[in-house]
Formats: C-alpha cells, sequence, structure tokens
C-alpha cells in the first residue's frame, strides 16, 4: 500500500473508536442519570381564609389643613396714633373686651369746640326767638309790618337750623368714638398683633387678627371628583370626625376646596395638617382584602382551595375601598392571600401547607 492509504486507514479506525468510546459513554452517563433522585421540591404554604359577606364603606384619602372656623382682621375706620394695646398673642377673648384704643385727643378736642359753638348758637337763636314773640306782639296790634314780622321768624328758623347742624356734628363725633376703641366681635383667640403702641393706625389697616376657638378642616381635591358632596362623612384615623359643610365652586391653582364642619375638637394649631378619609359609598357583599386578588388582562380573580388543590376562580369587584374590596358573590370554598407573585404559582404545587381557615 501506499503511504497516503495507510494514512487514511489509520484515520478511519481512529475514528471509529472515538465514536465507540462517545457511545459506550453517552451509555454511562444515561444510567447514571436514570439512578440519580430528583431534587426534593421546597414545601410551600399559604394562608387561606373563608370569605364572609359584609358592610363595606367606599373612601377617598385626603390631606386636610386645620384652620378657625371664623378668622378676621380688626382695624379702625379713623385714622390714628394707636394710644394701648391691651392684648397680645395668644390671647383668649370674650365678646365686648376692649383689645385696642386709639388716640382720640383730637376728636375731643373737635368735640369741645362744637360744644363751645353749640352753646352760642343756642343764645342766638334764643334771643332771635325773644325778638320773633316780641314783633308776633307788635304784629297782632297793628305796630309792626307783616314783612318785618316774617323777616324776624327767618332769622329766627335759621339760626336754629345752625344749633340743630352743630348738635349733629357733636353726635356724629361722638360717635366716631367708639371706632376708637376696637374689641372683640366674638369670643375668641388672638392670633397676632400687627401694630403696637405708637404706631400709626390707617384706615382698614389691620391691626389685630383673631380667631374662633372652632375649628374647621379645608381640602383640596381634583375638580373633576364628582364624588365630594356636600354631607359625606369624614374620619381621620377610623375615627368619626365631621361632615362635608361646603364645597367650593371656585378652584385654587386648579383644584377644588371644600371644608369640613367638625364634630369633634382638634387639639393640632391652626395651620397644621391632618390625613383624612372621605365616605363616598357603601355597600354589602363579600369582602376581602386586596391581597387576596390576582389582576389579569382579562378579569380579576381569586384562588379558591378545593381541599386537594388551588384554581383560579374569576370574580366581579362591586365597592373598592382602597385595602379591602367587595364581591359580587362569594366563593363557597377557602380563598388564598398571599403576594400576587405567589398566587399564580399555587395550582402547580401538588401539595400545599394551609394555613388558617376552616377547610
Amino acid at each position: 500500500m501506499t503511504k497516503k492509504i495507510i494514512i487514511a486507514v489509520i484515520s478511519i479506525l481512529a475514528v471509529a473508536a472515538i465514536l465507540y468510546k462517545g457511545k459506550a459513554l453517552l451509555k454511562t452517563r444515561s444510567e447514571q442519570a436514570a439512578n440519580q433522585k430528583l431534587p426534593l421540591v421546597k414545601p410551600i404554604s399559604v394562608k387561606v381564609i373563608n370569605p364572609v359577606s359584609k358592610d363595606l364603606d367606599s373612601k377617598i384619602s385626603y390631606l386636610a389643613t386645620i384652620q378657625a372656623k371664623k378668622s378676621i382682621n380688626l382695624s379702625t375706620k379713623l385714622a390714628g396714633y394707636i394710644k394701648k394695646v391691651l392684648v397680645n398673642n395668644s390671647s383668649v377673648v370674650k365678646k365686648g373686651d376692649l383689645l385696642v384704643v386709639i388716640d382720640d385727643a383730637e376728636i375731643l378736642s373737635n368735640i369741645a369746640s362744637l360744644k363751645s359753638t353749640y352753646a352760642s348758637q343756642n343764645q342766638d337763636a334764643a334771643l332771635a326767638l325773644t325778638v320773633y314773640k316780641r314783633n308776633l306782639k307788635l304784629y297782632k296790634v297793628g305796630g309792626l309790618a307783616k314783612e318785618m314780622l316774617e323777616n324776624s321768624k327767618v332769622a329766627l328758623n335759621l339760626k336754629k337750623s345752625k344749633a340743630l347742624a352743630t348738635k349733629e356734628k357733636i353726635a356724629q363725633l361722638q360717635n366716631q368714638l367708639r371706632y376708637l376703641k376696637i374689641k372683640a366681635p366674638f369670643d375668641g383667640v388672638v392670633d397676632k398683633v400687627l401694630l403696637h403702641e405708637g404706631d400709626l393706625a390707617a384706615a382698614g389697616k389691620p391691626i389685630v387678627k383673631l380667631s374662633t376657638y372652632k375649628k374647621k378642616l379645608v381640602f383640596t381635591f381634583p375638580p373633576e371628583n364628582s364624588a365630594i358632596k356636600k354631607g359625606l362623612k369624614v374620619f381621620s384615623n377610623y375615627e368619626y370626625i365631621g361632615d362635608i359643610d361646603i364645597v367650593n365652586t371656585a378652584a385654587q391653582n386648579g383644584l377644588a376646596t371644600a371644608e369640613v364642619l367638625l364634630k369633634k375638637d382638634i387639639t393640632k394649631p391652626n395651620g397644621s395638617s391632618i390625613p383624612i378619609d372621605i365616605v363616598v359609598a357603601k355597600g354589602s357583599g363579600c369582602k376581602v382584602t386586596k391581597d387576596a386578588l390576582i389582576h389579569k388582562k382579562d378579569a380579576t380573580y381569586v384562588m379558591v382551595y378545593n381541599g386537594s388543590k388551588f384554581s383560579p376562580k374569576k370574580v366581579d369587584i362591586k365597592l373598592d375601598s382602597g385595602d379591602s374590596v367587595l364581591l359580587e358573590s362569594c366563593p363557597n370554598n377557602p380563598i388564598a392571600v398571599a403576594p400576587e407573585t405567589k398566587l399564580v404559582q399555587l395550582p402547580v404545587y401538588s401539595k400545599v401547607n394551609i394555613i388558617g381557615a376552616n377547610r
């Protein structure tokens, strides 16, 4: 044989040997795999509950701000320097209590001057009356012309009018004196003293801010939320605190606002915030927590346990309350409660440790 033929024969024999050995190795590995024990599947446990019919409230949560039910800025109608401030920040006052006194020296001086003028005018009027009475007697006996009598009557009426006008001015100034003594229009607390003794109080410029003891809650919500209506009950930390009293028609920064009439005292200061829950709907049905639900594209399901295994059951949600829902009807068997990723795996397990509920 030539050298090339010898090399070809050797190559064929080598390939045959490799194939024979590979077949033997494959057979050995197959036998080992057949004899090897399957890995143990870690057991799984899940809690189940027996769903029952219950009542459920559907609530919407917001953050509300505590405000005084009524708050006003007290000011003077007449300008003047502040003579005395009788309250401080946080002072508790009763209706009618004197809060601020504005200097009244100028008005008192004007009143004194007008009173002097009024006294002089009264004397002039009294003299004119004497002249008129004398002229009337003379006219009756023919000692005076009618024109002279009428002139004396006109003079009398003119002097009386002047005296009356001065008297009215005195009354007006005396009435203005009360504007210089600012009193509390209702029981309440002083939020802030804005001006102090010696400051010039301009007409309409706030001097003291006063609020009532009673408080209210104010919260904002999207205008498209038509569920927020007057009369709805409001809770905080699961405790009933009041009802929605006003739903304002005007928006604030693009949001609608509403006010809560409190039926329970809140000790937190004005301006602080508290979380509230508003009951927008009530219903009765099969109440389950949301950790019993499986959400799929086609529908919502729960995992029902029939005594040996779990299977998904389609459900219809009647009412959503945030952490729980009402189903239209209750499944006859217990249902699993767990994270959704765990619930969807339950049907593939042949054995599941059941926790809770009577099965």
